[in-house]
C-alpha cells in the first residue's frame, strides 16, 4: 500500500517543498559581472567586461552619429551651410592659385580632392 511518510521524506530530500532547504551556492567568477570589484576574476571576466564596455560605448557613438552627424536628424542646418561656404571659398582660392601658375595640375587635383572630402 501507499506509505505517506516515505513520500514526504522523498519530496523533502529534493527540497522543493521544504522550508529550510537552501539552494546550492557554488562560487562563480561571474557573480559581480560586468562591473565587479576587480578581485577574484580572471582574464575571461576582464575581457568580457572590456568587450561589454566597448559595445556600450560603440552603441552610444553610433546613436550620436545618426542624430548629429552628416544628414543627421538633429543636426543644425547652419553648420552645413557654413561648411559649404568654406568649401566654396577654398575652391575659389585653389582655382585662383592654379590659374596664376602657382600650382601644377597634379597638386591642384590632389588639393581639390582633399577639399571635397
Amino acid at each position: 500500500m501507499f506509505d505517506l511518510n516515505l513520500a514526504v521524506q522523498t519530496i523533502s530530500r529534493f527540497g522543493f517543498f521544504c522550508q529550510d532547504a537552501q539552494p546550492a551556492s557554488l562560487p562563480s567568477k561571474w557573480t559581480g559581472w560586468p562591473f565587479n570589484s576587480g578581485y577574484g576574476g580572471d582574464w575571461q571576466t576582464s575581457l568580457a567586461t572590456l568587450v561589454f564596455s566597448a559595445l556600450i560605448l560603440g552603441v552610444i557613438c553610433v546613436f550620436l552619429r545618426l542624430l548629429y552627424g552628416p544628414r543627421g536628424i538633429w543636426r543644425d542646418k547652419e553648420m552645413d551651410r557654413e561648411a559649404a561656404e568654406a568649401r566654396r571659398k577654398a575652391h575659389a582660392a585653389l582655382d585662383e592659385d592654379y590659374r596664376a601658375g602657382r600650382l601644377d595640375e597634379a597638386l591642384y587635383k590632389l588639393k581639390k580632392r582633399a577639399i571635397d572630402q
